[in-house]
C-alpha cells in the first residue's frame, strides 16, 4: 500500500525538531554539564555554507563536534549557524537541518540517524546503518564514544518489504 500521508517525512521532520529544540536551549544557556554534540551533514546539500578549504577536505560529508571550541551559535527554524575552531582558526558554518544525516549527544548515549545520506543527495543508494555506524566509529579512534547505542532510525519504523511473513506487509 502506498503511503499517501507521508509518514516518513512527518517522522523525519519530528526528529529534526529535536535538533532544533536542543540547539535552541544551547543558544540561550550554553552547553549544560558534560553535554556535547556530534553532527554529520552533507557538505554539498543546498544552502550549506562552509569555507572552501573545508569543502575541499570534506567533499561529501563532514562531522563536527559542538563542545569546547565554538562561538556564535545562532539557531533558526530551518538551519543553524556556528563558528568552530579548525586548527586554531574559527570558521563560520551554516547548516540546514535537512542536510544533517546524524545527530548525537554521546554524554547521554543518544543518537538520531536520518535516512538521507550523501548517496541519497546524489540520487544513489543510501548507506546501511551498519556502514554508518562503522564509519562513525572510525572517525576518531582515540574517542571512547559508542555511537551505535540508542540510535533512532526512521528505517526501524518502516515495514520490511522483503519479509516473507504476510503480517509484516500489512
Amino acid at each position: 500500500m502506498q503511503d499517501l500521508i507521508g509518514y516518513d517525512e512527518i517522522i523525519e521532520s519530528s526528529m529534526r525538531s529535536v535538533i532544533y529544540e536542543t540547539l535552541k536551549k544551547v543558544e540561550k544557556n550554553g552547553l549544560p554539564g558534560k553535554h556535547y554534540f556530534i553532527i554529520t551533514f552533507i557538505t554539498t546539500y543546498p544552502e550549506v555554507s562552509i569555507p572552501k578549504s573545508l569543502i575541499a577536505k570534506y567533499p561529501e560529508e563532514m562531522t563536527i563536534a559542538i563542545q569546547y571550541q565554538f562561538r556564535s551559535l545562532v539557531v533558526e527554524n530551518d538551519f543553524f549557524k556556528i563558528s568552530l575552531s579548525f586548527g586554531g582558526k574559527y570558521e563560520k558554518l551554516s547548516v540546514p537541518y535537512k542536510a544533517i544525516t546524524s545527530f548525537s549527544d554521546p554524554s547521554m548515549n543518544f543518537t538520531l540517524k536520518f535516512s538521507m545520506s550523501y548517496a541519497d543527495n546524489q540520487e544513489s543508494e543510501t548507506v546501511s546503518s551498519s556502514e554508518f555506524i562503522s564509519a562513525n566509529k572510525n572517525l576518531d579512534k582515540s574517542s571512547n564514544v559508542d555511537l551505535s547505542a540508542k540510535v533512532i532510525s526512521l528505517d526501524a519504523f518502516r515495514k520490511n518489504k522483503n519479509s516473507k511473513n504476510p503480517k509484516d506487509k500489512l
